[in-house]
């Protein structure tokens, strides 16, 4: 438990909260805040997503996005997005997410994630990111960076 838990619960800003990583696997030389979290109604597919208020939407994995059972509605060529200065073609998917509580309530969000299309021959080697535009800006949230907790609740 964190030491705003009775604060923000009481208040009723939060819903929840959960720990956080503070480094994403593989890329320890950057600090970043990594939450778990699973697509609707299936927690066995549970996925580490790095926060970034950077980023218009979620980003996943195209593997992922099989894996979690999404399914693009476009037949356009896709939208494109720079990531880490290099263009992306891909497609724009909304479907439910939810961040999940260690304390309180899983948070059930409507999401808008970006699935990369990758060429043959191609490898996606880009972390998932819980997007701003795609998913933090439908909810409320806090950060208590000594204690590694993540708040969060509805709008």
């Amino acid at each position: 438990m964190g030491r705003f838990d009775s604060c923000l619960f009481d208040c009723g800003f939060a819903i929840g909260s959960t720990s956080y990583e503070d480094h994403y696997p593989g890329d320890e030389e950057q600090n970043r805040i990594v939450l778990s979290v699973a697509p609707e109604n299936n927690k066995e597919a549970t996925t580490e997503m790095i926060v970034d208020t950077g980023a218009p939407w979620c980003i996943l994995h195209p593997e992922l996005n099989e894996t979690w059972g999404l399914k693009s509605e476009s037949h356009d060529p896709g939208v494109p997005l720079r990531i880490r200065g290099q263009k992306w073609f891909g497609h724009l998917i909304r479907a439910n997410m939810a961040l999940l509580a260690i304390n309180g309530k899983d948070l059930l969000i409507e999401a808008t994630f970006f699935v990369p299309l990758i060429q043959p021959g191609n490898t996606w080697n880009y972390p998932n990111f819980i997007g701003l535009d795609g998913f933090l800006n439908r909810i409320l949230f806090a950060v208590d960076p000594s204690e590694k907790v993540f708040y969060f609740g509805a709008l």
